[in-house]
């Protein structure tokens, strides 16, 4: 059975959460285990650059706030550039204004934010990516969570066809 490896970067939690649900339906639902691994956790120093040799399977997630990504994310993935172009990569970023547009069924400008944090930012570096996608996040406003507008359906979802691929084991 493949490897596989999820690592992640949140500012308020959200990632994290969304993380350790899509950790949980690759592993019930797939028999897959997942390494979880949090890029800016202070007490392990090797996980703010993790080795991600052993693993087939690369799935980060990374939280978009005030226009910009996480900032551990995207050292991670310009960091591993090369190896991630060998790998299947799975990308999800947590975003409030990706999550508004679904919310609202604004499809258009939902894709416009998916290509925006994810495809632009991935051809930039030329790194393949085998699926992606973009979900809500946290409000946060003077560090109190002003709301949280996640669509757990279509973090489940996302995480099935995920797990689907993974166990397929099709190449990159």
């Amino acid at each position: 059975m493949s490897k596989t490896i999820l690592v992640y970067a949140t500012r308020w939690g959200a990632t994290e959460e969304t993380a350790q649900e899509i950790k949980k339906v690759l592993s019930e639902n797939h028999n897959i285990k997942v390494d979880l691994v949090n890029l800016k956790d202070k007490k392990k120093k090797e996980n703010r650059n993790p080795d991600i040799s052993p693993y087939e399977n690369i799935i980060i997630g990374i939280s978009v706030a005030k226009f910009r990504w996480a900032k551990e994310g995207k050292k991670f993935l310009k960091k591993n550039k090369k190896a991630l172009s060998k790998k299947k990569l799975f990308i999800f970023v947590s975003s409030g204004g990706a999550g508004s547009a679904y919310q609202q069924k604004n499809l258009e400008e939902y894709e416009r934010l998916q290509k925006k944090w994810i495809d632009n930012n991935l051809d930039k570096w030329g790194i393949p990516f085998t699926s992606r996608k973009a979900f809500g996040g946290r409000y946060v406003g003077n560090h109190s969570h002003l709301g949280d507008n996640r669509d757990w359906d279509q973090i489940r979802s996302w995480a099935e066809e995920v797990g689907g691929i993974i166990s397929n084991g099709a190449e990159v």
